[in-house]
Order: structure tokens, then C-alpha cells, then sequence
């Protein structure tokens, strides 16, 4: 795992294995949710990754 740049990473996130997390990205789970990143992933530039709940379950 790599995170370098202004990334920012809020909330329960499981970042696993072969990631890298840089320049302005963002990964934001809310109050009560998980967010779980794993596998040989690049996440970069302005990314946002949130949960969301899914239709059908709300």
C-alpha cells in the first residue's frame, strides 16, 4: 500500500494488498458504513469513492 499526495481517507476504510492512493483523492465512508479496497488498484487525480446504499434496500 502506498498513499502519498494530499489524499485524504475518512471513516472505516480496509485498504489491502497492492494499492496506491495519491494526488487529491478521496476515500469517504459514512457513520456505520465499510468501505473495503483491495487487489493491485491506482487510485489518483480528483477521485471521490464513497458507499452508497444501493436501490431496493433503502
Amino acid at each position: 500500500m502506498l498513499i502519498e499526495g494530499h489524499a485524504v481517507i475518512c471513516g472505516d476504510v480496509v485498504i489491502e494488498h497492492q494499492v496506491t492512493i495519491g494526488d487529491r483523492a478521496r476515500i469517504e465512508a459514512s457513520a456505520g458504513d465499510a468501505i473495503s479496497i483491495r487487489g493491485e488498484k491506482v487510485i489518483n487525480g480528483d477521485e471521490l469513492f464513497t458507499r452508497t446504499p444501493i436501490v431496493g434496500f433503502l
